[in-house]
């Protein structure tokens, strides 16, 4: 985790402190185990909860368990253990949480902390190379790209990173997805996603891309990864050749 992802999650913390004292955790009559959930859920304090103690919250909140202040009183937690890649439930449902809850009509400072961590979020990504990001990298990227308002800044991000890492995940990502890129046309085959598709297929193409690719080819010819490098600027090759 970068520095500037660790001064962006206490931002947070401390910008929706004032949620304390306004949660109730009310939840629907057909809950027979409510009261048990409320009771884990204030069982520790706000940064000792995990991800298990989390996870039914998320899948719950707004919809049938907790309202827009208990989720802002937790979400502080929940995006620090976003950070650490152990999204409570999934982060496709962290985000779309706070669609349901209206985040763009809460106060400007709580929504500038939020597209704050959002895009320190995706920069730590980047430049991690443990395993884990490598697993976690494609739902990631994709509820990034869906959610945050500035999809040419994440793509900036992406590319002058000058790190082997990035394009390692770049690699990654377009060997297994650029049947769904390319022939499908979605930027997320399993939400059906065509939101910035032309954008990303534009910049995927482009020359410095391809020439990025190129470059970790030839400064990295006996790593495991070469093979994919090799092929992924094939495929962006023949990408554009057809464009």
């Amino acid at each position: 985790m970068t520095e500037n992802l660790k001064i962006a999650i206490e931002n947070i913390y401390e910008i929706f402190a004032k949620y304390q004292g306004l949660s109730k955790l009310e939840g629907s009559p057909l809950y027979r185990d409510i009261d048990d959930w409320n009771k884990a859920l204030r069982s520790k304090k706000l940064r000792e909860l995990s991800e298990d103690d989390l996870s039914r919250f998320v899948g719950k909140v707004i919809l049938t368990w907790g309202d827009e202040n208990d989720f802002r009183y937790y979400l502080p937690r929940i995006l620090e253990l976003t950070a650490q890649l152990k999204t409570p439930y999934d982060i496709r449902t962290l985000y779309s949480r706070l669609e349901i809850a209206n985040w763009k009509d809460w106060d400007i400072q709580e929504q500038k902390a939020i597209n704050d961590f959002t895009i320190e979020l995706w920069n730590s990504l980047l430049t991690d190379n443990s395993d884990l990001a490598e697993r976690e990298f494609k739902d990631y990227f994709h509820a990034i790209a869906n959610f945050y308002p500035d999809f040419n800044e994440v793509l900036k991000a992406w590319e002058s990173i000058d790190k082997f890492v990035s394009v390692k995940h770049l690699t990654n990502y377009v060997f297994e997805e650029h049947h769904t890129l390319f022939a499908k046309k979605f930027l997320d085959g399993m939400e059906k996603n065509r939101k910035n598709i032309d954008q990303f297929k534009n910049w995927l193409t482009s020359e410095k891309i391809i020439l990025k690719v190129e470059q970790a080819f030839f400064e990295n010819e006996t790593d495991e990864l070469a093979e994919k490098l090799s092929w992924v600027e094939q495929i962006l090759i023949n990408e554009k050749n057809t464009r």
